[in-house]
């Protein structure tokens, strides 16, 4: 024993965040996992330089075990979290000691093959994801540690720490079968793909306990020495409380009340510390703009010294331009109306509340950036700019609006956005969509409150009815799978009938009427009897004997005409593949008479028309044998290798004229065919396409395979998060060179 006694066990109701916190986690590892196993079997695809086989054998042996062992290895890591989650459980002192065996036990996986150097990878990669997100883990230490009523959590006792991630992938690479450059590529694809995905998994924990009343205004303030003060004599920035150190609860609970007390009486309502995150950027964002723009300082000192806005106030007027229809073309025109009408209600100059301030400013660079993603005529865009004002009132009201990515109005501007995506191709307009669009948008404008209730039953109606057209579509996409399947088993078909033609005619060269017969009219007939019952069927070994002799019979030997019963069996199955009876009777003649004369015969040129035009058995299901060169393009190789390994469906955007860009959804590749089936957004067959060359397009750069299909909203938010990245590094050199090196 260590002698540190174990904290008390936890309440039910901590025990049921942590399981709502663990299915969070499991939803992202079961989506992120996967795909790391992907990047790193598509890094390894190029052979290793000739003259190495053992290291090309190892490459293959490392490409299999990735493949097959790919679900055994999410699995073993997803236990490992779990059993994280429930250490946590059993209390502070406990998790401590078990973590430490845990970590001497993983540890031990990856050090005995000393030279590998693995177990320095993975500690490295824990240290960088912990100096890269060490403000989110300070506060979610913060928070498990009022969650078990013990002293703050230190990063690497997180269930979800970095250093319990990389212990789970010491222990899940077990599992699979690599070789050392397997391991590290494994390593590097992990940490590659953590670098994005980790922040935002972290922040939502903390938003979620901060929900769930876990020290939900709890924030980082920075600490700072006095110019010369002893080493250990720290002062408090703004006169906040430092959460440098681990806090005991009844310190947290002391401190909580003072910030709520400040926080209410400032703005009036909670902030999460997303939000407040976001507003630390905007402030920054704020700053910078400031020096850059000749005489927006004096305009910010003179606008302090305006009154300040109230909120309601803020809101009533949103509400009043509502009632009027007042129209603007974005947010800062509304913006200026309504400090224009204050102005004149309370006669004299005011300004927004910084929080105010803040939600109008981001929210401006959001729809600024949707618009860009819209098509100017399409009828999405129409509908979007109508939900301008009842989203600026909505953001203004609830924060959560820009926190919460299921917020009602988020969910119902992403939905209204997708309708006006420059990339939606004429054919992806249901008019049942539009309609329920319309139909969402009018009812929030009619509702001049914009309560809150008001868009939240709205949007719930809209999804409803988009979850069925959503099932309409995946029934019709099913229905054109099946159909691609059956063109492929008809591929096939052709394929082995003319693979059974060409090995009995070998290099022989038949007669006209002859030839055009073999291959149109009995080729279709040999497919469907393969089709029917494979090449291991009586009947398909009956017609190729009689391939056979009507092959010999083309030659001027008289011995091999063809008997009347023979005839008689050729013409009942030409019927089957929808002969008629008089042409099937002609086409009999003519075999044997061709076979003693080359003169001309009307009736055998009218014949020979009528073969050569008539549409053929699966006649499109063929054409990829040329394309197969195109494979010795090494990145045309590696585009195919990547859609063979896409999880379908997948979403491909083809971007060949970049002003009217066009989203297929890849819906079914033919593993023996290399024929693509692409649908539309309603599931309905869109164009014909190979796989070979869609690779093509995507090695030239004409189109591009996406990981999923994300809203014009959503990715106009992720871009405005993006554009604000490096201001909130702009103030952190180190991080800012950690960021930069590629990890």
């Amino acid at each position: 024993m260590d002698g540190k006694a174990a904290s008390p066990p936890l309440s039910r109701r901590a025990r049921s965040v942590l399981d709502t916190l663990y299915a969070d986690a499991r939803k992202e590892l079961e989506y992120q996992l996967p795909r790391i196993i992907e990047a790193t079997a598509l890094s390894m695809s190029e052979p290793v330089p000739a003259g190495k086989p053992e290291l090309e054998a190892a490459r293959i042996t490392s490409l299999r075990s990735l493949g097959d062992g790919s679900r055994m290895f999410v699995q073993r890591f997803l236990a490992h979290v779990e059993a994280a989650f429930k250490l946590s459980r059993s209390g502070h002192g406990e998790t401590e000691r078990a973590r430490s065996e845990a970590q001497a036990e993983a540890l031990s996986l990856v050090l005995d093959d000393a030279p590998d150097n693995i177990g320095t990878l993975l500690e490295n990669t824990a240290l960088r994801l912990a100096s890269r997100n060490s403000l989110a883990l300070q506060l979610l230490g913060q928070r498990f540690g009022v969650l078990a009523r013990a002293p703050a959590f230190e990063p690497e006792l997180l269930p979800l720490g970095p250093n319990t991630l990389c212990e789970g992938l010491a222990k899940s690479v077990e599992v699979l079968d690599l070789a050392l450059p397997a391991r590290q590529q494994l390593i590097f694809q992990f940490e590659k793909s953590l670098v994005d995905a980790y922040p935002t998994l972290l922040d939502s924990f903390n938003a979620s306990l901060a929900r769930a009343g876990i020290l939900p205004f709890l924030s980082y303030v920075p600490v700072r020495r006095h110019p010369g003060a002893s080493p250990g004599t720290w002062v408090e920035d703004d006169e906040a409380e430092s959460l440098a150190t681990p806090i005991q609860p009844p310190e947290v609970e002391a401190i909580t009340t003072r910030i709520t007390a400040r926080v209410r009486s400032e703005q009036r309502a909670p902030i999460d510390a997303s939000f407040a995150t976001l507003q630390s950027l905007m402030q920054r964002r704020r700053a910078v703009l400031a020096k850059l723009r000749p005489g927006s300082l004096a305009t910010t000192e003179r606008e302090k010294n305006l009154a300040p806005l109230a909120h309601d106030d803020v809101v009533d007027a949103l509400k009043r331009l509502r009632s009027t229809n007042t129209r603007a073309e974005n947010v800062q025109e509304y913006r200026q109306i309504l400090l224009a009408q204050a102005r004149q209600q309370q006669g004299r100059g005011v300004a927004l509340t910084e929080k105010d301030e803040d939600s109008f400013d981001l929210l401006a660079l959001f729809l600024a950036q949707l618009k860009k993603g819209l098509r100017r005529t399409s009828p999405g865009n129409a509908l979007t700019d109508k939900l301008f004002l009842p989203m600026l009132l909505s953001a203004v009201r609830d924060p959560g609006f820009f926190t919460n990515r299921e917020h009602p109005a988020r969910e119902l501007l992403d939905a209204v956005s997708l309708s006006g995506a420059r990339w939606l191709a004429e054919d992806d307009l249901d008019p049942q969509w539009l309609g329920l669009l319309q139909r969402a948008v009018t009812s929030v404008q009619n509702d001049k409150e914009g309560s809150p209730e008001s868009i939240a039953e709205s949007n719930r109606t809209l999804q409803s009815g988009l979850q069925t057209l959503l099932r309409k579509s995946e029934m019709a996409e099913r229905r054109q799978v099946e159909a691609a399947r059956g063109r492929e088993r008809l591929a096939i078909a052709r394929m082995c009938a003319g693979d059974a033609i060409s090995a009995l005619l070998g290099d022989r060269t038949l007669p006209e009427f002859h030839d055009v017969f073999i291959h149109h009219a009995w080729a279709d007939v040999l497919s469907l009897t393969y089709l029917r019952g494979g090449d291991e069927s009586d009947a398909w070994r009956e017609l190729v004997g009689i391939t056979n002799d009507i092959i010999e019979s083309g030659f001027t030997d008289a011995t091999h005409t063809l008997p009347s019963a023979t005839l008689t069996k050729i013409g009942a199955a030409l019927e089957q593949v929808g002969y008629h009876s008089d042409d099937t009777t002609a086409i009999t003649r003519t075999l044997n008479a061709e076979a003693f004369t080359s003169a001309p015969d009307p009736e055998r040129t009218q014949l020979l028309e009528k073969l050569g035009t008539r549409a053929r058995l699966g006649e499109d299901s063929l054409g990829r044998k040329e394309e197969q060169q195109d494979l010795q393009h090494p990145a045309v190789q590696r585009a195919y290798d990547q859609l063979r390994n896409a999880e379908m469906p997948a979403w491909i955007e083809f971007t060949s004229d970049p002003e009217r860009p066009l989203r297929r959804r890849l819906a079914w590749v033919g593993e023996a065919s290399g024929q693509a089936l692409l649908v539309n957004r309603r599931g309905l067959r869109a164009e014909d396409a190979t796989l070979v060359g869609l690779a093509r397009k995507l090695a030239a750069g004409d189109a591009l395979l996406l990981d999923g299909d994300t809203s014009p909203a959503k990715s106009a938010w992720e871009s405005t998060l993006e554009s604000l990245q490096p201001l909130a590094h702009g103030h952190d050199k180190t991080q800012s060179e950690d960021m930069s090196d590629g990890h």
